[in-house]
């Protein structure tokens, strides 16, 4: 089953734009249906769409994390997004 996903990652537009870089060749990571991100109430927001969770777990641990840890150094590990629900129609 599809999940949705809220992030708010303790990151302005210039580190999401060089995490983006660091870890996506294409688009949408592989398993990834949908993905938005800006600025909303004073903090960076991203939405997302996943085939499944075993796919965001893995993209996480796999991609995500590491890049995070480059480009934001100081902020120790990546925040877990915030809203994780199973996705009833797109």
């Amino acid at each position: 089953m599809a999940i949705g996903v809220v992030w708010y990652p303790p990151i302005d537009q210039q580190a999401y734009d060089a995490m983006r870089e660091k870890v996506l060749q294409a688009s949408l990571a592989n398993g990834q249906q949908f993905h938005a991100a800006g600025e909303a109430n004073g903090r960076w927001c991203i939405i997302e769409v996943w085939e499944s969770r075993d796919g965001l777990e893995r993209f996480i641990r796999e991609d995500l994390a590491p890049a995070f840890g480059i480009v934001e150094p100081g902020h120790g590990e990546l925040p877990l997004p915030e809203l994780i629900f199973d996705v009833h129609a797109r």
